[in-house]
């Protein structure tokens, strides 16, 4: 008599290869492996890219509050890491623009998934992070480019 194998579900996919459902233990460890590999990167884009995937992988398997709280921790280290050009003299201007060397349409990515998030919660008041993106981006702006306003 031959010896069944015995495997764990770890996922379930639907047939289009949307993720469904993911065992809580397996997610805990890809959360926190990737979120330590997140903080360690250099470059915002790929950061704030790396961080939205994992996000949609915990709102997927039905986790909303991981989600959210790895969208916010991506969302402050997007600020933090773009407010950087702000105070660096840059002698190439003539030939960048501010988004060039900013992430704006990532951290407003950023906050639009962690407001739909909260909505998806039943929270509403607390969907304030894309304008609160917004915001702060058009403050960094003005705070470069104030000196130059007529």
């Amino acid at each position: 008599m031959a010896r069944q194998k015995h495997f764990v579900k770890v996922c379930s996919c639907t047939r289009r290869g949307a993720l469904r459902i993911m065992d809580l233990q397996v997610l805990n460890q890809i959360a926190h492996d990737e979120e330590a590999s997140i903080a360690r990167e250099k470059n915002a884009r790929k950061m704030s890219h790396r961080a939205l995937a994992l996000g949609d992988i915990c709102m997927a398997s039905g986790c909303p509050a991981m989600a959210i709280r790895i969208w916010r921790a991506a969302a402050q280290r997007l600020l933090a890491m773009d407010y950087y050009w702000v105070d660096a003299p840059l002698y190439f201007e003539a030939y960048t623009s501010f988004d060039n060397l900013v992430s704006e349409v990532e951290g407003i990515t950023l906050g639009q998934r962690i407001d739909n998030a909260w909505h998806l919660l039943g929270h509403r008041e607390m969907a304030t992070w894309a304008r609160h993106m917004r915001v702060r981006y058009c403050d960094m702006w003005l705070d470069r480019y104030y000196e130059a306003l007529p």
